[in-house]
């Protein structure tokens, strides 16, 4: 089983180092010639995954299920508003370490490969759902339509951050990150009117 997983992982790193030496554009991927640059017979490629829309949905996928399980867990443990206020920050710094060098490849994939779309469609579901339970226990107070609008400016932000952080290095992703958290906390503390 610990080979699959090298290979599986070998396999994503090629593909995204292939995207990258070619005209960084999906399409000019092939898979016969990935399986010739990992050495690898065409059928052994094929048990991984059956084509390059698999690849960027495997690593999409990777990394949604990594946050959702911090996620579920903080959840479970948060008893306090500043438990809650702690989640969120955590979260951001969860998200940026998770990330991974080619982020910006599989961005890109997630807006129009069709496997990858309904992925993000189905995260950004569960990450407002989240979003929305984290302000309201830990900015505690809050009008619904306030909590709505704030929820909607905290994923939109996050999805912005998102993008920032896949574009740039981890150094450059860790700075962001503490302004990031300073502005959604300033306002994440007005209760009424933002």
């Amino acid at each position: 089983m610990r080979v699959d997983v090298k290979k599986k992982v070998r396999i994503i790193h090629k593909a995204m180092d292939s995207i990258r030496k070619s005209d960084n554009s999906l399409h000019t991927i092939s898979f016969h010639r990935l399986a010739e640059e990992l050495n690898m017979p065409f059928t052994e490629l094929t048990d991984f995954f059956l084509n390059i829309e698999e690849v960027f949905l495997n690593e999409q996928r990777r990394v949604n299920i990594k946050l959702e399980k911090f996620i579920e867990k903080g959840l479970s443990e948060a008893k306090t508003p500043n438990e809650y206020k702690e989640l969120l920050e955590n979260l951001t710094t969860e998200f940026i370490e998770r990330l991974p060098d080619h982020a910006d490849l599989v961005l890109s994939a997630s807006f129009y490969l069709p496997k990858c779309l309904e992925e993000r469609r189905r995260a950004k579901k569960y990450y407002r759902s989240v979003f929305k339970k984290i302000i309201n226990k830990g900015w505690p107070g809050k009008i619904n339509t306030v909590l709505e609008r704030q929820t909607d400016l905290l994923l939109l932000s996050s999805y912005g951050l998102y993008e920032y952080c896949a574009k740039v290095g981890k150094r450059e992703r860790k700075i962001i990150q503490k302004d990031f958290v300073n502005m959604i906390n300033l306002h994440l503390q007005d209760r009424l009117f933002f």
